[in-house]
């Protein structure tokens, strides 16, 4: 017999060699539940949702800013305004969105210190 297509779990086919069997089917399920969930309803967490992952290296002082913004935007909010959680991943988002309106002269930048002195240029 010749499998035509995938299905929605196609390892199934593969029997557990354990006795574990019970444990691995209920593990499967929960899964395929848990999936269904986030489709009928449930509302999926915002990190989800996103789908490229950028690692970056910050300056100690750059890290130590991130962290007081963030926890002093979840100090000062009232509970009706606590819809969900406001991270330094949140913050580096909402600046290059932030940025991507604007208009920065992209010419003969030679380093750094001169890209930030045209964003603050633009900012002001």
């Amino acid at each position: 017999m010749k499998k035509t297509g995938l299905g929605r779990d196609p390892l199934k086919w593969i029997q557990p060699t354990t006795n574990e069997k019970k444990i691995i089917e209920k593990e499967i399920d929960l899964k395929i539940s848990h999936e269904k969930k986030g489709k009928k309803g449930v509302p999926i967490p915002k990190f989800k949702t996103f789908e490229v992952r950028l690692t970056s290296l910050l300056r100690e002082d750059q890290l130590v800013f991130l962290e007081k913004l963030t926890r002093e935007i979840q100090k000062n909010r009232a509970p009706a305004f606590r819809k969900e959680r406001i991270t330094k991943n949140t913050l580096i988002r909402v600046f290059i969105d932030a940025f991507m309106g604007t208009q920065i002269d992209t010419s003969n930048i030679p380093d750094e210190e001169t890209l930030l002195e045209r964003v603050r240029e633009r900012v002001k």
